[in-house]
């Protein structure tokens, strides 16, 4: 029996969050890393403070990060055929789903506007 679950809506949302903030947490951590080394190379006094400051600032920006980092994501998920003109959709972009892609428009452009059609009358 086939079974098919579907990840839309808050599980894939949950992903998304998931995955980037552990990209953001590595990409953070690393280039604080790297700013600590350069910083104690310098010679650069780094004010140490007792308890979670540190910490904290690192959450924070880890959170603000990561949030920034979905939200540019879920707006680039567009419809990215877009800027493609029509007429190149049974050329080089036939390979990439652009025979579907002329397919489905030229059904649209083939149905009834709706004013001519008979069925309401």
């Amino acid at each position: 029996m086939d079974k098919t679950i579907d990840v839309s809506g808050w599980p894939m949302r949950a992903l998304r969050y998931a995955l980037t903030g552990c990209y953001t947490f590595g990409t953070l951590f690393v280039l604080s890393f790297f700013v600590w080394r350069a910083l104690t190379a310098l010679d650069v006094a780094i004010p140490y403070r007792d308890g979670l400051v540190w910490p904290a600032v690192f959450a924070v920006l880890w959170a603000v990060l990561t949030v920034k980092c979905v939200r540019v994501f879920e707006r680039a998920d567009g419809d990215w055929w877009g800027p493609i003109p029509r007429e190149q959709y049974l050329g080089r972009f036939a390979e990439a789903g652009g025979l579907a892609r002329y397919s489905w428009e030229k059904a649209i452009d083939e149905l009834p506007d709706g004013e001519d059609d008979d069925r309401d009358r």
